[in-house]
């Protein structure tokens, strides 16, 4: 097994190719046709599909996605500007669409596998990316960008670990943080039953600072219709990297939009909004990097503890600018911008 160490060459300060629109760049040489394969939708989540889109732009290639997800995911995909392939099988898409790389990112192991097969029967070689170690299969290249991360057991595969390689989205390309006068606070928890939780954390929060700017993100497949309470404002998932950067506080969950906020330096509260995601909110936090809201599913507390505190939290932090600034040096020095352009980097050597 090795661990790459292509981050030590990447020195603060050195310049650095800014990435533009897919349908503005032009294709790497070395880059021919890459084909991700990616699992979203409410239930999964929003992480996957926008780290396929930041490795794009990083590689230089447009958007070209096998989807395991709903019709809604994939329309949702496409207003995004990823051209969907689909097909009977991995083997039929994999014929047609020709890549000369696969890029997996999916945690179901089972979902994965035939992919995987094909991939090694048509010799086409595969980067798996990951989140905590879960998922772990055939590749040439695996990529856990996770704070608790650890290299699997036996691979032999190229390995890259560490919130060094943490894939993105477009607070990868955003530029510096510009905080709003006012108060403002950001709900970013995800898609479906969890639009609810946030919701209730709005409503919470308007009552104890009325005068503070409330946004909530609508999730995966929101179409920035919604209406809310007043003094509520819905975006959509395209805007959040924006209101990220406004923002004077987040709330948020313990995903990809979790590393995204710590990059930025946005203080943050962070919620396990399912039981896998405890071991990031619990790292982040024991590292003084975010506030740790705890577990609002299954065996954590009930909702209405986790608005009362999670609300308290928030008020706090935005009436001491001490803690604030303290969490956001913590979060930036723990992740940076710059992981998509590692494992781009990682990739090209893999090109055949």
């Amino acid at each position: 097994m090795m661990r790459d160490d292509d981050h030590a060459a990447r020195r603060p300060g050195a310049r650095q190719r800014r990435a533009g629109p897919c349908s503005r760049q032009r294709g790497d040489p070395r880059i021919g046709s890459v084909l991700f394969r990616v699992a979203a939708g409410p239930r999964t989540g929003f992480g996957h599909l926008q780290r396929a889109l930041s490795l794009s732009r990083a590689l230089h290639v447009p958007p070209v996605m096998s989807i395991r997800g709903s019709s809604a995911t994939l329309r949702a995909a496409r207003r995004l500007g990823v051209r969907v392939v689909d097909g009977s099988s991995a083997r039929n898409i994999l014929l047609r669409q020709r890549p000369r790389i696969l890029i997996i990112d999916d945690r179901e192991a089972r979902a994965t596998a035939p992919w995987r097969r094909a991939a090694r029967g048509l010799g086409v070689p595969i980067v798996s990316i990951h989140d905590l170690g879960i998922g772990f299969g055939d590749a040439d290249l695996i990529v856990d960008g996770s704070l608790t991360a650890q290299a699997p057991a036996g691979v032999v595969a190229r390995v890259l670990i560490g919130t060094s390689y943490a894939i993105l989205g477009r607070t990868a390309r955003a530029g510096p943080r510009r905080p709003a006068a006012g108060e403002s606070v950001v709900i970013a928890l995800g898609g479906g039953r969890r639009r609810g939780l946030a919701v209730r954390l709005a409503r919470a929060l308007r009552v104890r600072r009325p005068a503070a700017e409330v946004l909530v993100a609508g999730g995966f497949s929101a179409t920035g219709r919604q209406r809310g309470p007043a003094g509520i404002r819905w975006i959509r998932p395209d805007g959040l990297s924006d209101a990220l950067r406004q923002a004077s506080v987040a709330i948020v969950g313990g995903g990809v939009t979790l590393y995204e906020s710590c990059a930025l330096g946005v203080p943050t509260v962070g919620i396990a909004v399912v039981a896998s995601q405890v071991p990031t909110v619990t790292a982040f936090a024991a590292r003084g990097a975010i506030i740790g809201g705890g577990l609002a599913s299954g065996r954590g507390d009930s909702p209405a503890i986790v608005v009362t505190r999670v609300v308290g939290e928030v008020v706090n932090l935005l009436q001491d600018g001490a803690t604030r600034r303290r969490l956001a040096s913590a979060a930036a020095s723990l992740v940076d911008r710059r992981g998509a352009e590692r494992v781009a980097t990682a990739i090209r050597r893999l090109w055949p």
